[in-house]
């Protein structure tokens, strides 16, 4: 017999104590309905069309704009502005803990990443930044295989204009699962989640996470803004 109990599976063994049988390493992901959608998604929209050169576009599976975290428009750092808040909560919810105080734990810890960096002083605070913001435009037949966002803290993944549900596949991101199939999946080996958003929404999870947009079928556009996220220190 198997009880199951806040991610924790109890097996009761016929002699001696019960065997325990955890779920581990599980991937957080926020979606968070924008309270700012109705003001600024017609907004948004415009801008990107603007913004867009389909004639010069590198990619050959969708439309791109340059970078729009040097694009100076109010609505585009007010969007971004809420993104970040989404994203330190998101972040300190999960850890339990302010952005301080992890980035504290980190140095104590020795990780690679932040040990040169040194603790934080007298009127220092820890926030998230913008390293890299895009708009993505899908046509008919677009698509965007799995892939990461590579030296990357956070992904964050905002819907802006959809003639429908805007379809997001996450990917299973434990290593080898895919190496040998046993024929019985113990523990979801391989299986994609899909997320069926709407515009006014908002996806955050970790930059390591790969993730892919599948075919688009419609005659309509599908439009999101993506953020590369990172951790700063800065002045209070």
């Amino acid at each position: 017999m198997a009880t199951q109990h806040e991610g924790q599976v109890t097996v009761q063994r016929s002699s001696g104590s019960p065997a325990q049988i955890v779920q581990t390493f599980s991937t957080p992901v926020a979606r968070i309905t924008c309270p700012y959608a109705d003001e600024f998604n017609g907004q948004l929209a415009d801008l990107v069309l603007a913004r867009l050169d389909p004639l010069n576009s590198q990619l050959a599976y969708k439309l791109e704009t340059p970078d729009m975290a040097n694009w100076g428009e109010p609505v585009v750092d007010a969007i971004s502005g809420w993104v970040l808040r989404m994203a330190r909560q998101f972040v300190e919810t999960v850890i339990g803990q302010s952005l301080d105080d992890a980035w504290a734990d980190a140095i104590a810890r020795g990780s690679s990443n932040v040990s040169g960096a040194g603790g934080l002083e007298e009127h220092q605070v820890v926030s998230v930044v913008v390293g890299r913001s895009w708009a993505s435009v899908y046509r008919k037949n677009d698509h965007h295989e799995a892939h990461f966002h590579p030296n990357t803290a956070l992904t964050a993944i905002y819907y802006v204009e959809a003639p429908g549900p805007c379809e997001l596949d996450l990917i299973d991101p434990r290593l080898n699962v895919d190496y040998f199939n046993p024929g019985i999946a113990l523990a979801g080996e391989g299986h994609r989640v899909r997320l069926s958003c709407a515009p006014g929404e908002l996806v955050l999870f970790p930059g390591w996470l790969k993730h892919s947009v599948p075919d688009f079928q419609d005659e309509s556009v599908r439009m999101s803004i993506s953020w590369n996220l990172n951790y700063a220190v800065g002045k209070s």
